[in-house]
């Protein structure tokens, strides 16, 4: 990731940029506080993406899964926090996500300092984080035009394979990881609404044609 924030590698730590709507925090913060000690929040300046490889930097919230969270979602109680977590986020979507949103990612360029509409299908705003058994780092991604319903069910997947993935080293992250090794980490990987599976997404904008 790429700005570093020592979170605590057995919780769930939600890190968000000081520049996100505060209602989407607050709703955040009031749905995630059943979790108690088991969620911990951190915020950081906001310093807008930059037009780097942007989908490797950290979205500018991020719910980072520890372990023993994760196996909080593999056991019975994971028909608890699925609808916790969903119910987080919907703030969230309403803000950032589908036609309505209230609000456009720009990212500044480097050359000029002038800003524009990232090259990319996928949110810089919101990601889901978690790290493998063989400390493989995935970074989950959401696209900006999915309607509710795909983001939930995006979301409802992502849970799932995240569990798989953190606690048994095994699903469709894994077969993917494993299919196709990063060179550069986190491993980029998001929800295919027309396949409805999981596929690995290129970090290089567009325009570079790689």
């Amino acid at each position: 990731m790429a700005r570093r924030i020592k979170v605590n590698p057995q919780i769930l730590n939600v890190v968000f940029e000081d520049g996100i709507d505060s209602e989407a925090i607050l709703n955040l913060k009031s749905e995630l506080a059943t979790f108690e000690d088991s969620v911990e929040f951190y915020e950081t300046p906001d310093k807008g993406p930059q037009a780097s490889i942007i989908l490797l930097t950290m979205s500018s919230i991020a719910l980072v899964f520890g372990a023993a969270f994760v196996k909080k979602l593999g056991d019975k109680a994971a028909e608890d926090c699925y609808p916790i977590i969903k119910k987080s986020l919907q703030t969230i979507y309403k803000k950032y996500f589908g036609e309505g949103a209230e609000y456009e990612c720009q990212i500044i360029t480097s050359s000029q300092s002038s800003k524009k509409v990232p090259e990319t299908d996928y949110s810089l705003v919101l990601a889901l984080y978690c790290v493998g058994k063989n400390n493989e780092r995935v970074k989950l991604l959401y696209k900006t035009n999915w309607e509710q319903s795909q983001f939930e069910k995006a979301t409802d997947i992502y849970l799932s394979s995240i569990t798989k993935f953190v606690n048994s080293g095994a699903g469709e992250v894994q077969d993917l990881i494993d299919k196709s090794p990063n060179s550069m980490q986190p491993a980029l990987i998001a929800w295919d609404e027309i396949s409805d599976k999981l596929i690995k997404i290129n970090p290089m904008p567009r325009s570079i044609g790689i």
